[in-house]
């Protein structure tokens, strides 16, 4: 049974280089000091001092968002503009109530959905099963029993600890969820899992060792097939393109345009293929490294690639393989290597 992961990183605006300063306060008109603000999915962003201001520039084109946030404040999202400004910000105060747990309405115990959730979400490699969620007591789940799905949800930002590669990544979990194809909590009886959310990295290691290691997480990525496909890399020692049991040119399959802000439009050729579901365009096999066999599914007809790799309508593009077996524990900040 074909497995494949949606991986959300809610990405949205689009901009050039630019500087980024500004204050954040509460409703109450106070500064915030230690407020983290940051651009989703890198390690770019600021703490704020005394006086609620912060500073830090961006030094590529990206669709990302800033993201503010405050343990007992609400979260806020701001886009980015074309070009460097001042950004202050109020955040709201968060009140949050603590949910009801009902062991009763769960088919499975806690620590079985946690142990899927982990499998899932952070993954089994080498580096998934190093990472350590700190504060995993603020995950809750749900079983849907009727469909086979574990859901789960969390109020505050998950502190994950990935030692193995070198970072401290805070998750804001918006969305999770695994499908299964019976009533079971096994990793093996997963037919797909989605989840989505913002993210912010911290270096803690740069030893060489880490960063040989971030450099295999890297190499097949996801990331690293999108950097690829906008430069339209493709060989037999890296990605190589296959349609049904052939190598193809992707040229024949993906044409590509450059906009004048560095982004890369990307239009891919619908493929004629009946019994398909509703609004399929293409699928295509792709190896790497002459031994990582993965699938691509698009359910759009184009989208775009920004010059960290990151790709729009992320929601109708799908994996399977081993390129989806890189979790949260293999996820790099965008920036990475730029």
């Amino acid at each position: 049974m074909i497995k494949y992961i949606i991986i959300l990183f809610f990405n949205f605006s689009i901009y050039a280089q630019i500087n980024i300063h500004g204050k954040i306060t509460g409703d109450n008109k106070e500064p915030i000091s230690g407020a983290s603000v940051y651009v989703n999915g890198t390690t770019i962003g600021a703490i704020t001092d005394v006086n609620g201001d912060f500073n830090f520039s961006i030094p590529n084109e990206i669709n990302a968002l800033i993201i503010t946030s405050h343990i007992g404040y609400k979260t806020a999202y701001s886009e980015i503009k074309k070009e460097s400004f001042v950004l202050n910000v109020t955040l709201e105060s968060d009140v949050t109530e603590l949910k009801e747990v009902v062991l009763s309405q769960n088919r499975f115990s806690r620590e079985e959905m946690l142990t899927l959730f982990k499998d899932c979400f952070l993954g089994t490699t080498k580096a998934g099963k190093k990472c350590t969620i700190l504060n995993e007591d603020d995950l809750y789940f749900t079983y849907d029993t009727d469909n086979f799905i574990l859901m789960a949800h969390s109020d505050r930002m998950l502190e994950i600890d990935n030692s193995y590669l070198g970072y401290k990544v805070n998750y804001t979990l918006l969305d999770f969820k695994c499908k299964l194809f019976k009533l079971s909590i096994k990793e093996k009886d997963v037919v797909s899992n989605s989840f989505g959310g913002y993210s912010n990295f911290k270096e803690t290691d740069t030893t060489e060792v880490v960063q040989k290691r971030r450099e295999e997480s890297y190499k097949g990525s996801v990331l690293h097939l999108f950097r690829n496909l906008s430069n339209e890399s493709w060989s037999k020692d890296e990605f190589a393109l296959f349609e049904s049991a052939y190598m193809v040119d992707s040229k024949d399959h993906f044409k590509i345009k450059n906009t004048t802000n560095n982004l890369f439009e990307v239009t891919i050729q619908k493929q004629n293929k009946s019994l398909r579901n509703k609004g399929f365009v293409a699928e295509f096999s792709i190896l790497y490294n002459k031994k990582e066999h993965s699938k691509i599914y698009f359910y759009t007809t184009n989208f775009i690639i920004d010059s960290f790799g990151l790709y729009t309508n992320y929601d109708k593009v799908y994996f399977s393989g081993d390129i989806s077996k890189r979790k949260v524990g293999d996820l790099l900040p965008s920036n990475y290597g730029l």
